[in-house]
């Protein structure tokens, strides 16, 4: 019987020590993982604040070197110091409402240079379309012919000059786009051609002046003919240079340097006319069909630099549009 006691005894004290020994791993893992648990948010909220503080501090010195870095602008009073001055860009699509406070139409004799005829303001004939300017077999002061003429009342400087026309047809006359000052103006003769000779408007003219003396000019055999439909011409004037476009396409460019580069602002012109007698040789001889019309539909000026509306915006369907308000003087 004490034996049966003393295995009892025995079975049960080894009962309770597997007892203890299969609870206590249980109770350990779970101190380990309330030890892993609330450890594991706390550890985590301070390292992402940890992280973003040290951002904080050099994102001022990322602010801070634009602003201290006030040489940017130095250069550019120094190139504008060296601009003319210039009137604020615009567009006109000269219709049949004249803006007689922007453009003024040539009335006057010609009886000295090359014009063969008077500036009459009859031979300007205005639509919707824009501005016919016609050139007649009939005398004047000047000549046996009259012819027709636009002209801005302000002038303009460097920037881009764009024109939307065809010239006229017929041996004898000249179809011109350009800018032009000189002793009228008390200035020194500077100037800045785009030129057709209505004896053969598949071929184009390019030429400018500076003091009365002419540059290299160049003349260029265009894929079509001019006096058939409206096409974009343009030329970019700025100090470095002049670059002329056809349809929004570079064609002839000064070179580096140039001396003969205008360096002075000018009305813009355009106008349809014969010439004298000495000039036929490059003209043609007047046998032109009175009443021949070159056709201007628009003409815009955009400052070097600026990018107000101009006629390649209504020409080139490609053309990137403005983001921004147009800002410059409008006509009509």
């Amino acid at each position: 019987m004490d034996i049966f006691i003393m295995s009892m005894l025995v079975a049960v004290c080894s009962f309770g020590i597997l007892t203890l020994n299969v609870v206590k791993p249980h109770a350990d893992i779970e101190i380990s993982v309330a030890q892993i648990d609330p450890a594991a948010p706390e550890a985590a909220v301070p390292a992402p604040i940890d992280q973003i503080e040290p951002k904080q501090t050099p994102s001022a010195p990322i602010v801070e070197t634009p602003a201290a870095t006030p040489t940017r602008p130095v250069p550019v009073p120094t190139k504008r110091a060296a601009l003319i001055p210039s009137s604020p860009g615009f567009i006109s699509l000269l219709g049949d409402a004249q803006n007689d406070a922007f453009f003024y139409r040539s009335d006057f004799a010609n009886p000295d240079g090359h014009y063969g005829g008077d500036w009459s303001p009859k031979n300007i004939k205005q639509t919707a379309e824009g501005a016919d300017l016609e050139v007649h077999h009939e005398q004047s002061r000047s000549g046996p012919f009259t012819g027709a003429e636009i002209k801005t009342v302000n002038t303009y400087g460097y920037g881009r000059y764009e024109v939307v026309m065809r010239p006229s047809k017929g041996s004898g006359l000249v179809s011109s786009f350009f800018t032009y000052t000189g002793s009228y103006e008390g200035t020194a003769h500077d100037e800045i051609d785009i030129e057709f000779l209505g004896l053969d408007t598949s071929r184009i003219h390019f030429n400018y002046f500076r003091k009365g003396k002419t540059g290299a000019s160049a003349t260029f055999d265009l894929p079509f003919d001019a006096s058939e439909a409206d096409h974009l011409y343009a030329f970019e004037w700025s100090p470095e240079g002049i670059t002329w476009y056809v349809d929004g396409k570079p064609y002839y460019k000064t070179v580096e340097g140039d001396a003969f580069v205008p360096r002075t602002a000018g009305s813009i012109i355009f106008n349809n006319w014969a010439g004298k007698p000495f000039i036929t040789g490059w003209t043609g001889k007047p046998t032109f069909e009175s009443g021949a019309a070159a056709h201007y539909s628009c003409i815009s000026f955009a400052p070097l630099g600026d990018n107000t509306r101009a006629c390649s915006d209504l020409y080139l369907p490609n053309r990137p549009k403005h983001d921004g308000l147009v800002t410059a003087q409008l006509t009509r």
